[in-house]
């Protein structure tokens, strides 16, 4: 975005990864035994390979070996003993956090079959050391869905509904690449977005999960990126298409398919360095572009004010294209007791947002820039087969601005009533959006870890971690400096400009806070069970003061408080965690798992209006952050059962239940001097309770598919932190609620259908299908007989189906894949947003009180909102070719 910033941050950290390396990410364990076929002895001494790496173990006494640390993937393992024939075994699958067993039978020298024996390792319906509900998807198998981004991915997992993990707030999840997490702090969302090209292996857990995660009470979504190997491999795809549905009115000018709308290109290139042996890079980049769905129309110009007096063009403008360019880069050093490893993820994007009053006046929405860019360092010594350690830092830097014209004083910004509707059922005739912020977070983490396999039972990990975060946020708007002035004619004066530093409409703030964090868990594997248990200990300092008394916030001297702040404590919380499987066959088992889950409320929330910037007004409009707030607290609990039904088909059950406590939420304090203001406390409560019913049929007979069902029911207080400040806005204030009621998410019942028919490598349809019951939305009183049923209402359902075709073939020697994606197959209009007066997005009941509208369009357009909707049919062809 800025070329200098870009610098500053870049070359620094770039100049030490020339002298410096890193290790890859999360790692899975092999084990099993090796034993004599004609015997069933064991063989002593046998020496288990993995192929193209320096891992590998010798059998014991027992026959029995084990390899740890191993990067997930798919792998050939070769076995050897003297006396025997060697024996090769293909498509040896290894997950994250998950232990694979292979068991290999050898055969004897005097028995004459040749050279090698070569076989391929059955796949497992089931997991046995799995102790909780978590979902692991291959590159493989994201390459063959009708998806673009891991969120897509993400949302497609059972118990995920739209980024809310089980009934949870969506900034509740933690964020993780290859190990480290990625998650902004300021506002608890995913801050960069890692390519499918680069993605190795994505791990999704819904339920309860192990110590050495924190910060998150939902979920974790763990990705392991791809590095390279000792060959050269590249591609490059470019894909074209646009969005393709009739012109109701709700969508416009998108009624002739053409290729302008959507481009989007990839490259990857990945091999040996030739500058060391064992030294690897594997790179990726994108370049995509987005023309948008939603078009305004260019009735007014923004110079416009008088609604009958329009100046536009007519043009069709977009008020939602998005354009963003991404780059992932690994650099690997193997060793056999060492690895290093240096990563770099960065992306940046311009886009808009749709707002509806601006329809007729495209051209005055805000538009939005960021930049995100993580340096990743990894170090790794393997003393020992039993043990193996990591050191890793890495420097997260997100970097986001919002304006409609890069000079803050631009002579095209009007004044801030200008064009302002008159009328309800409205659009704006001119006038610009004159909001404008910079916001930084910076944040470097360093994390050590110790993994050893103490015994063949247990398997003990413990790590530290801590992490400092650099927070800058400016948020400012355009005023009018001469506000109630008149010239000498009598018209009102307007001079652009904005208000001093550290008021109302121009504030700022600069925070240091930083923690830290251990953790000890032990993998014990018998057996009969398997059991994961952990502890974990989170340490949080906000670095910040508060005043002494919230009914003072103006500090004036006439009351307590004054010149009074006292340093805000730091908070504690101990976390511990205990799954359990039980192994009732190689064709069943039950798992069990429990876990206390802290999180501490987004950055955003504690430093807001740090400088209390109060309005004195009668009506409530100020709110302010709070630094002593407390972690947020989820007690979660989860039975499963894994099945296998037939062969190739899988069924998993589970049962679950959420409470959740010291969610974040609003108070309403009265001053001494009689005006109120809102703060942010911990007081919301909730809990989610559910089944997922989930039959997975692998790949065979040309085709796989996987089919799950969630039930749900998640409640809670409030929806929104800001409920109850929004509750007090109102004249008379709405009583809030006190009880629990559906939250806006509570989607009872979802189902999600994924299936891939064809030859893997020659020919592939995949398709996805999505259903969802609708979820609660709050009713006018008209329809509810004047009383207010917070969330007593419900949207219609929802169902989606998107398609991917994939033909692949080979020309002199390169590979060629020739493909067409199609979302929203149907062109289906989801209503996603509802008017209170009939829960639909075409039609509100309250039209009949508006009266005329003073303007030139009519209220039926007006009704048209495309921001109600889903994104209509997109169709895409694409050619990509690589060696």
């Amino acid at each position: 975005m800025k070329f200098n910033r870009i610098v500053r941050l870049y070359i620094p950290i770039i100049i030490l990864s020339i002298y410096s390396g890193l290790f890859a990410g999360q790692t899975g364990k092999l084990s099993g035994k090796i034993i004599d076929r004609e015997t069933q002895e064991p063989v002593i001494g046998a020496n288990i390979i993995i192929q193209d790496t320096y891992l590998g173990a010798a059998a014991d006494l027992d026959g029995y070996y084990y390899i740890n640390n191993i990067p997930p993937g798919e792998y050939v393992v070769s076995v050897t003993a003297i006396g025997y024939r060697k024996t090769t075994v293909t498509q040896v699958q290894v997950r994250i956090d998950l232990t694979t067993n292979l068991d290999v039978e050898l055969i004897s020298e005097a028995i004459d079959l040749g050279q090698e024996v070569v076989v391929v390792a059955d796949k497992p319906l089931i997991i046995k050391d799995l102790t909780s509900t978590k979902e692991t998807v291959s590159s493989e198998d994201i390459s063959m869905m009708p998806v673009e981004d891991i969120g897509a991915v993400v949302n497609l997992q059972a118990g995920v509904m739209d980024g809310h993990f089980r009934g949870g707030r969506s900034n509740e999840v933690a964020y993780l690449i290859d190990g480290i997490p990625v998650t902004d702090a300021f506002n608890g969302e995913n801050s960069v977005e890692i390519e499918n090209g680069s993605v190795r292996e994505l791990e999704v857990i819904s339920g309860t999960f192990n110590a050495e995660y924190g910060q998150a009470m939902s979920g974790v979504v763990n990705i392991v990126t791809k590095e390279g190997s000792q060959k050269y491999e590249g591609s490059v795809s470019a894909y074209f298409g646009n969005y393709i549905t009739p012109d109701d009115g709700i969508y416009q000018n998108l009624g002739n398919f053409n290729f302008d709308g959507v481009k989007d290109i990839t490259f990857s290139l990945s091999g040996p360095t030739k500058i060391l042996d064992d030294l690897t890079f594997f790179f990726t980049g994108r370049y995509f572009d987005d023309g948008g769905h939603t078009f305004g129309k260019r009735v007014y110009n923004i110079e416009d004010s008088f609604p009958f007096m329009p100046t536009g063009d007519g043009e069709f403008v977009a008020m939602d294209p998005w354009k963003k360019m991404s780059a992932n880069a690994k650099l690997t050093y193997n060793m056999p007791s060492w690895k290093f490893s240096y990563s770099f993820f960065g992306d940046t994007d311009e886009r808009s947002y749709y707002d509806h009053d601006y329809r007729w006046t495209p051209d005055g929405i805000m538009n939005h820039f960021n930049d995100n860019m993580i340096h990743n360092l990894q170090i790794s010594i393997i003393p020992s087969q039993s043990t193996f350690s990591s050191l890793k830092f890495s420097a997260n830097f997100h970097n986001f601005e919002g304006y409609l014209f890069e000079d803050p004083y631009d002579s095209r910004y009007g004044y801030p009533s200008q064009g302002q509707a008159q009328s309800d059922y409205t659009y704006r005739t001119g006038g610009t959006n004159g909001d404008r912020y910079e916001r930084n977070t910076n944040t470097l983490i360093g994390q050590w870890t110790l993994e050893s396999q103490v015994s063949k039972q247990h398997k003990v990990k413990v790590g530290l971690e801590g992490r400092m975060h650099k927070v800058k946020n400016h948020w400012r708007t355009i005023r009018n400096l001469v506000e109630g002035q008149l010239d000498e004619n009598g018209n009102p004066l307007f001079e652009l400009g904005y208000s001093a530093a550290h008021t109302e409409y121009n504030n700022s703030y600069e925070k240091t806070p930083f923690e830290f964090n251990g953790y000890i868990q032990d993998k014990m594997e018998y057996d009969i069970m398997i059991i994961n248990a952990g502890l974990r200990l989170d340490y949080f300092n906000a670095n910040d003061y508060m005043i002494s008394d919230l009914k003072n916030p103006l500090n004036n001297s006439a009351f307590p408080g004054y010149n009074d702040s006292v340093k805000v404590d730091a908070k504690y919380q101990l976390s511990p965690r205990l799954g359990v499987s039980f192994p009732m066959s190689d064709q069943g088992a039950i798992y069990f798992s429990y876990g206390h889950f802290f999180q501490i409320p987004p950055l955003e929330n504690l430093y807001y209006n740090d400088e209390n910037l109060i309005n004195q007004g009668a009506a409530l409009s100020s709110r302010t952050g709070n630094p002593d707030l407390k972690a947020q607290k989820t007690i979660q609990y989860e039975v499963g059962l894994q099945q296998v039904l037939f062969p190739n088909i899988a069924l998993d059950f589970s049962v679950y239940y959420r409470d959740i406590r010291n969610l974040l939420g609003v108070e309403i304090i009265n001053t001494y001097e009689g005006f109120k203001y809102g703060r942010y406390i911990n007081k919301d409560y909730g809990n989610t309770k559910g089944f997922i019913l989930t039959l997975d049929k692998r790949y065979a007979d040309y085709f796989s598919a996987k089919i799950d069902y969630t039930y749900q029911i998640a409640e809670g207080n409030a929806s929104d932190p800001l409920a109850v400040y929004n509750d007090n806005q109102s004249d008379p204030p709405v009583e809030s609620e006190k009880h629990l009621v559906p939250l806006d998410w509570d989607q009872t019942s979802t189902i999600n259908l994924t299936g891939t028919v064809g030859v893997p490598g020659d020919w592939t349809v995949g398709l996805i299908f999505q259903y969802g019951s609708g979820t609660p939305y709050t009713e006018d009183i008209r329809i509810s007989n004047g009383v207010r049923f917070e969330n007593g209402g419900r949207k219609p359902f929802f169902f989606n189906t998107d398609l991917k075709a994939d033909k692949f073939f080979d020309i002199a020697g390169i590979n060629f894949h020739a493909y067409l994606l199609v979302y929203n197959l149907f062109d289906i209009r989801n209503e996603y947003g509802v008017y209170s007066t009939t829960g639909r997005a075409n039609s509100d009941l309250n039209v009949k009180f508006a009266g005329e509208v003073f303007g030139l369009n009519t209220i039926d357009e007006f009704l048209k909102n495309p921001g109600m909707y889903s994104a209509p049919r997109q169709i895409r062809v694409g050619l990509s070719l690589g060696f």
